[in-house]
């Protein structure tokens, strides 16, 4: 028996209302003096570039360090916690013998915590630095989730999934911001949509992974773990790339 009507289609509904509001809201945000300068710039290059593929060309040929590096991390990243996130309310409810009530109150209390201390934790990567907060986070994603897993039992299950929660929403927006601002503004929407293609495509190739790993332990628990051993990946490309909190656009991809 479920609260909602239509059972776990009214989550996509409910979760859509604040997506077209976010996409109300950002068109009204004003833009940057120093965007509306780097625009027409952009214009101009545009006529020169005249397809998507020869500005990943000239991203690459421009930076190729940062821009594998930080394709390695997102990767890593993307592999090591797509099960987790997508196989965790099945885990709660077959594993761990949770209702569907008992996880849906589980998720929006836990939830609505993990996106208030990100908010925070935003804060925190100006003034100590994103590479110092990205490696905290990642480190809490991966012990959150690997304790999550684990089988453990009792008030434990709650604290993991929030910690896990958290570390992987700060980690992957702190990754998100991290990719734009190592780049020239010319180049960020490109990298953007790099970014997320990448990390998608890594995730689909764990999940298809998982299941074979299933197969061999015949439990989701262990074989999501194994995919977690990938978060070291992320942390150590992190290491290599630039600090950009504290700097000028100009200092950073300079």
């Amino acid at each position: 028996m479920t609260i909602l009507p239509y059972g776990w289609r009214s989550i996509y509904v409910i979760g859509a209302v604040p997506l077209f509001l976010i996409g109300i809201m950002r068109r009204r945000l004003p833009e940057t003096r120093r965007f509306e300068v780097r625009k027409q710039e952009v214009r101009k290059l545009s006529s020169q570039v005249s397809t998507t593929l020869d500005m990943l060309r000239r991203l690459v040929a421009e930076h190729p360090r940062r821009v594998i590096t930080i394709l390695i991390a997102v990767a890593a990243f993307g592999f090591a916690v797509a099960p987790s996130t997508v196989l965790e309310s099945k885990y709660l409810q077959q594993t761990l013998r949770y209702s569907p009530f008992q996880v849906t109150m589980l998720l929006i209390p836990g939830g609505v915590i993990g996106l208030g201390l990100s908010i925070i934790t935003g804060r925190l990567s100006d003034r100590i630095g994103r590479k110092l907060v990205i490696f905290l986070t990642g480190c809490l994603t991966g012990g959150g989730f690997i304790v999550l897993f684990s089988g453990i039992t009792g008030w434990i299950v709650p604290l993991a999934w929030m910690a896990s929660f958290y570390g992987f929403f700060a980690t992957d927006t702190l990754l998100a911001g991290f990719a734009l601002e190592i780049v020239p503004t010319a180049y960020r929407s490109t990298v953007s949509g790099l970014r997320y293609t990448v990390e998608i495509l890594a995730g689909a190739v764990s999940l298809a992974l998982e299941g074979k790993l299933y197969d061999y332990f015949h439990a989701h628990g262990p074989a999501i773990t194994v995919m977690l051993a990938a978060i070291p990946i992320t942390l150590i490309a992190i290491l290599f790339l630039p600090e950009p909190s504290g700097k000028t656009l100009e200092e950073i991809s300079g």
